[in-house]
């Protein structure tokens, strides 16, 4: 088993598109890595396991928060 997996590798094992393996990323504050001398992003096994049980379980994911946003303070 490979300790990390390209965004392509996950997207063809869970049988999904690269944007929905990215929105997943973002949505789970999941960490992606690159390496010298390579521009792919990676992805650790373990967070694939994370994003395969979200797409398979999507009400573990926790609730739908709003993003905050600051008002523009007016001085």
């Amino acid at each position: 088993m490979k300790e990390y997996y390209t965004i392509a590798e996950v997207a063809k094992m869970v049988g999904r598109n690269r944007a929905t393996i990215y929105s997943r990323i973002d949505a789970l504050n999941i960490k992606t890595h690159k390496f010298n001398l390579d521009r792919k992003s990676y992805i650790a096994a373990t967070d694939v396991e994370k994003i395969k049980d979200i797409l398979v379980r999507p009400w573990i994911a926790g609730e739908k928060t709003e993003k905050a946003t600051e008002e523009p303070s007016v001085a």
